[in-house]
């Protein structure tokens, strides 16, 4: 009984040892033998001849423990190809679901991610994840116009097809849509080729995992050699909490066949349940407490839209919703705007039930107030300056927009220096609420707050962006050779793209330390 029990005890200690990974004899530490990968995969080849007419050259994928992934550099639609491919050992089986593989022979839909089964004569199996990207691997956009995108009022008629090149979820994949010019200065003027647009679905659609809703926009970014300032607000202001900043993905876009760059296609700037959530106003909004609110307001010196005002600051504001505010609609928001213009003004404007407090969101105006200053942003009483007013709430900041003049992207302003002044600071609302030591306070927490994390993670920010778009940055210079050119209202134009991310990166560190060492002056 007890060398059975003692036999017991060093079987079981065997077992433990085995599965610790090793054993001694006489003190000298045996490693267990490692069984054969009977059922991996060598190498896995996309051939050109194997694939006639949809790839100009092999391609060879790269294999990383399960995972087989390649990137090719054509911009084909339709991913269905025949893998090359080599196994470990003879007689060995590689399914797709019920379909076996032929290598070099067996077409398969890889517009997903595809699972290879692989069964080794031996009846070993192993299950190998397979992604293939197209072109620079951002999603493309292929965009038919039924006819020349000629204006920035009047769409065309068009579909679009997405390919999120396994980037991001997207549930459908063609849908018509129709298509026109958008911005400013960015479409009007001739020397901007590249053009940015704005596309609406017939219904609320999904983009890249983005959440639904009719209206998008494809900013071109042509003036910013980087392609990332846009983008890097944006993932900023998201940090921070400003309300309601909208979603953005990079993307390849191909119009009526031909390549036209990399592209930011963001969420549009509209009441909307999934862009700015507030109360949506119809004509049949008429009582008193109903006219309220919603709002969305633009400050816009080129008043571009049918409904605006000027307070006695003489600063414009266009009612971008309602599209079409009824009269009294319309004297409501004006009659607040002044109101709170003339709280701020007032000799109590300090007093917090008197002054602009009972009118304004401190913390709102806070938000929006420092996404634009790191960045320098030109939105100093000019454009792109969003207010919006839920039902029976106070007056907020937001969304923001439009950063491709920012960070030194600028030559006609102070703002092209990023040290020695508080350029937003000194807009006409925002200097008045610097003079309140108790708005003063909260400025002051708020960078004490954001300082250590929130904004160094800018710079992290920029490099992973710069490794991100490395190939698409490259074909959209081919498509568009500006780097060594003078395009409005550029301060700097370096030759490169490395030095153009490298002069906004230093731009911003000088603005951080500016602002640093003079918090305790704002």
């Amino acid at each position: 009984m007890i060398k059975r029990y003692a036999l017991l005890v060093l079987i079981a200690l065997s077992v433990w040892c085995c599965k610790k990974g090793t054993t001694t004899i006489d003190g000298e530490e045996i490693k267990p033998v490692v069984k054969p990968d009977s059922a991996g995969i060598t190498s896995a080849v996309i051939q050109a001849k194997n694939n006639t007419g949809k790839i100009a050259a092999d391609v060879t994928c790269t294999i990383s423990g399960t995972d087989i992934t390649a990137l090719v550099p054509d911009r084909m639609l339709v991913k269905k190809l025949a893998l090359t491919f080599t196994t470990r050992t003879a007689n060995t089986t590689v399914k797709v679901g019920d379909t076996t593989q032929v290598s070099g022979v067996t077409i398969t839909d890889y517009t997903k991610p595809v699972i290879l089964n692989v069964t080794s004569a031996t009846g070993d199996v192993k299950t190998y994840t397979v992604k293939f990207k197209v072109f620079t691997g951002l999603p493309v956009l292929y965009i038919t116009s039924a006819s020349a995108i000629s204006s920035k009022d009047n769409y065309v008629k068009g579909s679009v097809i997405i390919d999120a090149n396994q980037g991001f979820t997207q549930e459908v994949n063609s849908m018509t849509m129709q298509i026109k010019g958008h911005g400013n200065s960015t479409w009007a003027l001739p020397e901007f080729k590249k053009k940015p647009y704005k596309i609406k679905f017939d219904s609320k659609i999904m983009m890249l995992g983005m959440a639904a809703a009719k209206d998008w926009i494809l900013l071109a970014n042509y003036d910013d050699k980087t392609l990332m300032r846009n983008y890097l607000a944006l993932q900023l202001g998201k940090r921070l909490g400003a309300d309601f900043t909208p979603d953005c993905r990079f993307v390849e876009v191909v119009l009526n066949g031909e390549f036209v760059g990399n592209y930011l296609l963001t969420t549009s700037v509209e009441v909307n349940s999934n862009r700015v959530a507030i109360k949506e106003l119809s004509d049949k909004n008429t009582s008193d407490s109903e006219i309220t609110g919603g709002y969305l307001v633009e400050l816009d010196q080129k008043l571009d839209g049918a409904s605006w005002f000027r307070t006695t600051k003489n600063l414009p504001f266009v009612v971008k919703s309602p599209d079409a505010p009824t009269a009294k609609q319309l004297d409501y928001i004006h009659n607040y705007f002044q109101a709170a213009e003339d709280a701020l003004f007032s000799a109590d404007f300090k007093d917090p039930d008197k002054g602009y407090a009972k009118y304004i969101n401190p913390d709102s105006f806070i938000t929006w107030y420092f996404t634009n200053e790191i960045f320098e942003n030109d939105a100093r009483d000019f454009s792109s300056i969003f207010y919006y007013k839920d039902r029976d709430g106070k007056l907020n900041m937001g969304p923001i927009w439009d950063f491709d003049l920012s960070a030194g992207n600028i030559n006609y302003t102070p703002a092209q220096n990023p040290t020695g002044i508080w350029f937003i600071r000194d807009a006409t609302w925002m200097i008045r609420l610097a003079q309140d030591p108790t708005y003063d306070l909260k400025v002051r927490a708020k960078w004490a707050q954001i300082r250590e994390k929130e904004v160094k993670q800018i710079f992290t920010d920029i490099d992973q962006t710069a490794a991100y778009l490395k190939l698409s940055q490259q074909e959209n210079f081919k498509k568009w050779p500006i780097l060594d050119q003078y395009v409005w209202p550029n301060a700097v134009w370096l030759g490169t793209y490395d030095k153009e991310v490298a002069y906004m990166k230093d731009f911003l560190q000088q603005r951080i330390n500016w602002m640093d060492a003079n918090m305790g002056s704002w």
